[in-house]
């Protein structure tokens, strides 16, 4: 009797290993599934890259052109009245182009490679004097407003964009993603662009995106 009493306790200390081990599995499981990028903007498939050097690991976009106007459009972002969000980080600004940029694009339509060969709306950060900035693209440039940054920005650092288009009013918000005051802007643009595509764009900047979202208003 004494040895099936052992012979039982060995064999529920051998569960009992068995069950933590594979709750233990299914806990990072679950953690490795809620931190891996998910959805149609978490991978280069079905994007459209206007000229640039693009490439994706780990869910982050990053351009390491030297490009007057790079951009990666997402054609399955059609719409009217949407937002695009996003962190982005600058990896390196050129010294001899200090206005170098990067950001977002809402509304495009007809993109080619070019500097601002494409209709459609950008909003940006430009570190060189610290501004965010919201122009219209028409194959030329009209910028039609600015904002100067709360928190100044450097290279390196994640900060978080979101452009929306409602009608034909724009807005633009960017804020640290460590926390900290957003500087934002908005424009109505009367004659306004009212349909196109989201995406990716830089000018004169090598600059990663992460987290990139499309949704509607």
């Amino acid at each position: 009797m004494e040895f099936f009493r052992r012979y039982k306790r060995r064999w529920l200390a051998v569960i009992a290993v068995a069950l933590a081990l594979t709750a233990g599995a299914s806990i990072a499981y679950r953690i490795r599934t809620r931190t891996q990028p998910s959805g149609p903007y978490a991978s280069l498939q079905g994007w459209q890259q206007i000229s640039g050097r693009w490439n994706e690991h780990g869910g982050i976009f990053s351009n390491s052109n030297y490009g007057r106007g790079d951009m990666l459009i997402a054609p399955h972002s059609l719409g009217t009245d949407y937002h695009i969000s996003a962190d982005i980080r600058f990896d390196l600004l050129f010294p001899e182009t200090h206005y170098g940029d990067a950001g977002l694009v809402i509304r495009t339509t007809d993109p080619e490679p070019g500097v601002d060969s494409y209709e459609g709306y950008y909003a940006g950060v430009r570190p060189d004097d610290q501004v965010i900035l919201l122009g219209r693209a028409s194959y030329d440039w009209r910028e039609l407003a600015t904002a100067h940054l709360v928190t100044p920005l450097s290279v390196g650092s994640w900060y978080h964009l979101d452009l929306s288009a409602h009608g034909c009013e724009i807005a633009f918000a960017l804020s640290p993603v460590n926390g900290g005051p957003a500087a934002r802007l908005k424009y109505n643009d009367k004659q306004c662009l009212t349909q196109g595509v989201a995406g990716l764009r830089s000018f004169y900047a090598q600059a990663s995106w992460r987290n990139v979202q499309v949704s509607s208003n």
